[in-house]
Parts: structure tokens; C-alpha cells; sequence
């Protein structure tokens, strides 16, 4: 009964935490200083600090405006990987109970809860806020990478995620019942979604270390085709051109990372799923339209192909920066004069 008492504050705190821990800092600071929480766990008495909550507001404009800005989001993302989770582990074990002042410094200072207590909070806060710090940066990147308007799509998705920090992180303190209810439907949908997501922070985290080696080092000559992906190559066809990428829009490859790969009749992505190597095919003679977008970290190629108008389809493969030459080359290959966005 205890560690499920602990959860009523616990859970929907370390989610918040996982999206924006220094927002979850401010509304339970301010809820707490303001008098709009009286029953808060005593523990948390500190976040209400002055000190903390003006840190705490420096961080947030800084995350307000770097979260609203595409890729740049990602990097931010990437360098909380670590702070989030151990944020979310702090506001855990500090809602047990009252920090001891004299023994802060032996890091003993949490006290008055039993250690199994303290250590199963600290896990589920620490394996929650990974969870919701992972699909948000999932997200961010799908959206980054696929959509047209990544702009105004990351504002929009920034904004609402301040939105649903702010409230659950309230009604945590006021109305727990109902902050649970609405974090574990949360974190069922990022549990459903989390593989893929993964797959999209992973991609962005190797784009990185790419985008710094196009400066120095761009790919020219073609990736090397392994010979599982090449035996799905028709007979008689051989790969012209293959290049690493990600799919997106593609009915069972969408998320995966393969070989875009160029034959004189043929183009197909080549991917690992379920512990096959799969491939999908296109005739170039179905495609209606080819466009280059150009990002920060990654260029996205889009190929609309289908029998026109509405039964049309739009698949898109994400390149990292140092292949840039490799995406020239296949474009040329198709006849296209490269136009970009």
C-alpha cells in the first residue's frame, strides 16, 4: 500500500519531468509557494525556493524558445537524456518526505521513508520520465524530418506540450487521482509508439555526427550493399546507386532504417524487420514526382508515385548530411534537375 501511495504523486510528475522537468519545477514551485497546493508532499517544500524557481525560469525561457525550433529541439533533447530522469528520480524521492538540512551533504538528507520505499519511487520515476522523455523526442523528430511545415508544426506540438505539463503537473498536486489516470493513458500511447519513435531519435542522434562530418567528409561513393539486401535485387539487376536512409509513409517500413537502391529498372528500399530482410519495390515508370528538402541535420527526399490525383502516395527517405552527394547522384539518376525545398 505504501509504494502505491508514493505513485499518486510520483507518476504523473516524473512524466511531466520526462517532457519538460523545468516546467514541472515552476508549476509545482509557484503551486506550492502561492498556497494553491496545501497538501503537497512536504519534500517538495524546497522546489518552492526562490532561488530554485528562478533557476528554474532561466532553464524554462531557455528550453521555451530552443524547444520551438527544428532539430535544434533534438539536440536539446539530446543533452537531457540524462538530467530529465535524474530530475524526475529527485522530485520522486523528495516527495517522500522533508529534507533533514544537516545531512544534505552525506546525501542522506532524504529521510523518514523506508529504503525499499525510496528506491522503488526512485525506479519508476526514473524508467517513467525515460519513457516520456523518448517518445517526445521521437516525436519531434518524425515531425522535423516528414513534415512540410516543420516550423509551425514544432511551435504548435512545443505549446501543447507545455500545456499538458503545466495541467498534469497541477492537477498532480491537487487532484492526483485524475493526473494518474490521464499519465498512465499517456504513457500506454508512448509505450504503443516507443519502438518506432526510438528508431527516429536514434536516426537524429547519428545525423548529428554526420552533419559535422559533411564538413570534412562527405560520402561520394555509393554504401555498401550487404549481401542479404542485395539477394533481394531481382535477377540479372544489379545496384547502381545504394544509400543509407530512413523510410517514412511506407506501409510496413515506415521508421526503418535500409538502403535506398538504384537498378536500371527497378528502385527499391531495402530494410530489417522482424528478423527478415524486406524490401519495397517501385517502377520508376509510377513516379509522378520527385522533391528535396533540405533540413538542418538531414535532406528528405520525396517521391509521389501511384496513378495520380487522390490515389497518388508520397513516400519520403531520410539522409543524413554527409550523403548529400550520394542524393545528387541518385537524383540525376531519375533525370531530375534536383529541385529543393
Amino acid at each position: 500500500m505504501e509504494a502505491l501511495q508514493v505513485l499518486r504523486t510520483i507518476l504523473p510528475l516524473a512524466l511531466t519531468s520526462g517532457i519538460n522537468l523545468y516546467l514541472t519545477i515552476l508549476v509545482v514551485g509557484l503551486s506550492i509557494r502561492l498556497g494553491w497546493a496545501p497538501d503537497a508532499p512536504a519534500g517538495l517544500q524546497f522546489l518552492a525556493e526562490l532561488p530554485v524557481l528562478i533557476g528554474a525560469g532561466v532553464l524554462y525561457v531557455i528550453e521555451f524558445f530552443a524547444d520551438k525550433i527544428a532539430f535544434i529541439d533534438n539536440l536539446w533533447d539530446l543533452i537531457h537524456t540524462v538530467i530529465r530522469p535524474i530530475g524526475a528520480i529527485v522530485i520522486a524521492t523528495a516527495s517522500l518526505t522533508s529534507l533533514d538540512p544537516t545531512l544534505v551533504e552525506t546525501t542522506a538528507g532524504l529521510t523518514g521513508a523506508s529504503p525499499e520505499t525510496s528506491v522503488f519511487a526512485a525506479v519508476v520515476a526514473g524508467v517513467v520520465a525515460l519513457l516520456s522523455h523518448g517518445g517526445k523526442a521521437g516525436a519531434r523528430t518524425t515531425v522535423n524530418v516528414t513534415s512540410p511545415t516543420e516550423t509551425f508544426s514544432n511551435i504548435a506540438i512545443s505549446l501543447l506540450e507545455d500545456l499538458a505539463v503545466a495541467v498534469i503537473a497541477f492537477l498532480a498536486l491537487r487532484y492526483p487521482t485524475a493526473a494518474n489516470v490521464i499519465s498512465i493513458a499517456l504513457l500506454i500511447l508512448i509505450v504503443v509508439f516507443v519502438p518506432q519513435l526510438l528508431r527516429w531519435a536514434w536516426f537524429t542522434l547519428k545525423a548529428v555526427f554526420a552533419w559535422l562530418k559533411s564538413f570534412v567528409r562527405p560520402i561520394r561513393q555509393s554504401d555498401h550493399l550487404p549481401p542479404a539486401h542485395a539477394a533481394l535485387l531481382d535477377d540479372g539487376l544489379l545496384a547502381q546507386l545504394s544509400v543509407n536512409c530512413q523510410a517514412q509513409n511506407i506501409k510496413g517500413a515506415s521508421g526503418r532504417y535500409g538502403y535506398l537502391v538504384l537498378t536500371g529498372a527497378v528502385l527499391l528500399f531495402t530494410y530489417e524487420a522482424w528478423f527478415r530482410t524486406r524490401a519495397w519495390r517501385l517502377d520508376p515508370g509510377q513516379i509522378q514526382r520527385i522533391q528535396l528538402r533540405r533540413r538542418l541535420l538531414v535532406d528528405v527526399l520525396e517521391i509521389e508515385h501511384g496513378a495520380g490525383g487522390a490515389k497518388s502516395r508520397l513516400a519520403r527517405f531520410a539522409f543524413t548530411r554527409d550523403r548529400r552527394p550520394l542524393i545528387e547522384q541518385a537524383m540525376a539518376h531519375l533525370g531530375v534537375a534536383q529541385p529543393t525545398v
